[in-house]
């Protein structure tokens, strides 16, 4: 009797879920065809390709100077004076320390790369974020999928469940 109970109990869950599930509006965008056909998204995009390859550029001169350094230093070191040697291997410490400043400074975590990353595409992704915003409220969308990414970035704030998570995982907490 009990598993006839609990079997017939699945089937009406799975029953109802099916049925809300038909009765959401679900839709996708593909953001890299978005970001490649929009004007001004390509455009912000190409700056910033630019001024990646600028950074880069000058860090890898400031690499060939170094290895320039070091192989002056491995070429002579059995020949050099102990004076030469210590000013080349101080030359060469300082350049490394220049290559961790320029990567820290340029492509770190805090790094003008972004900076540049969020002056170029920060106000074009705003006006896409708004645009699928609207189309996703226009069009009586509950959901909208990043296809290309596999991300939500749309949803009916009626079926955020965080609250109710969050209410679980406190009820949880007190026990």
């Amino acid at each position: 009797m009990k598993s006839s109970t609990i079997i017939l109990t699945v089937a009406l869950l799975l029953a109802s879920t099916v049925g809300l599930q038909a009765q959401s509006k679900i839709g996708y965008i593909n953001s890299e065809k978005i970001l490649r056909e929009y004007d001004e998204a390509a455009d912000a995009l190409a700056k910033l390709e630019a001024e990646s390859q600028r950074m880069e550029e000058d860090f890898y001169k400031l690499q060939q100077k170094g290895q320039e350094l070091l192989d002056e230093y491995e070429s002579k070191r059995f020949v050099a004076t102990e004076a030469w040697k210590t000013q080349k291997q101080q030359e060469i410490q300082k350049i490394q320390e220049e290559l961790q400043n320029y990567q820290m400074k340029y492509f770190g975590p805090d790094g003008e790369i972004y900076a540049k990353q969020d002056e170029y595409l920060g106000p074009v992704m705003d006006k896409i974020n708004t645009a699928i915003q609207r189309v996703g409220i226009d069009g009586g969308y509950d959901f909208i999928i990043d296809a290309s990414k596999g991300t939500l970035v749309f949803a009916d704030d009626k079926h955020d469940l965080t609250n109710t998570v969050l209410y679980e995982l406190r009820k949880s907490q007190k026990k």
